[in-house]
């Protein structure tokens, strides 16, 4: 399969997985916290025996405090999922509110290239996260779903952008190699033929 195809077919994967993780908004968001909180105990486990093993180097505590620390939270995760949930997503709502703020800002104070359209996704990350915090906690059910369906979906159309115009860059060059052969081959001919005229009529 050539890449571009690869490309296609990989984004439109990636776009079916985020129509259907937003359409289930709430599956995924529990989804989402457990596979968070699997990755956290697989992180805690690596960093314990990392600490371990370059216990001579003084790497023991460090690596052991973290280990720890993300076992725990593993743990408190596996235990209520639902109440994460809700941690979570009041963690995300004030993210958002950051980001939009510090993009306005940024944007309106240096007013550099392109500035509108930071100070635009500013606005739409405060609206949102004003929206996750006022709509609190029947937000909590379907923000972490969304958001990851929305990255799917934005990850897959990228992709098949990416694909597409792969497409159009390998068809041009191939038609521009095409072109110049053509060229190159007429080139030679009306050379050949000026030669033989050169010889038949010195």
């Amino acid at each position: 399969m050539k890449p571009s195809n690869r490309m296609i077919f990989l984004g439109s994967i990636l776009l079916l997985l985020g129509v259907v993780a937003v359409t289930f908004a709430g599956a995924t968001t529990l989804a989402s916290v457990v596979f968070l909180g699997a990755v956290l105990c697989v992180a805690g486990i690596f960093e314990i025996v990392y600490g371990i093993q370059g216990r001579k180097e003084g790497e023991l505590w460090p690596h052991l405090g973290l280990g720890i620390l993300a076992l725990a939270c593993s743990f408190l995760i596996a235990r209520n999922p639902i109440e994460n949930t809700l941690g979570l997503t009041l963690l995300i709502s004030f993210l958002l509110l950051a980001s939009g703020l510090t993009k306005m800002i940024g944007a309106l104070s240096e007013r550099s290239l392109g500035w509108g359209w930071l100070a635009a996704s500013g606005v739409m990350s405060f609206v949102l996260g004003g929206i996750v915090l006022l709509t609190f906690p029947v937000s909590a059910f379907w923000t972490i779903g969304t958001f990851v369906g929305v990255d799917l979906i934005l990850a897959g159309l990228s992709f098949i952008g990416m694909g597409v115009s792969l497409k159009k860059v390998r068809r041009n060059l191939d038609a521009a190699t095409n072109k110049n052969w053509e060229q190159r081959t007429y080139r030679a001919a009306r050379e050949r033929e000026q030669d033989r005229d050169s010889q038949l009529h010195p």
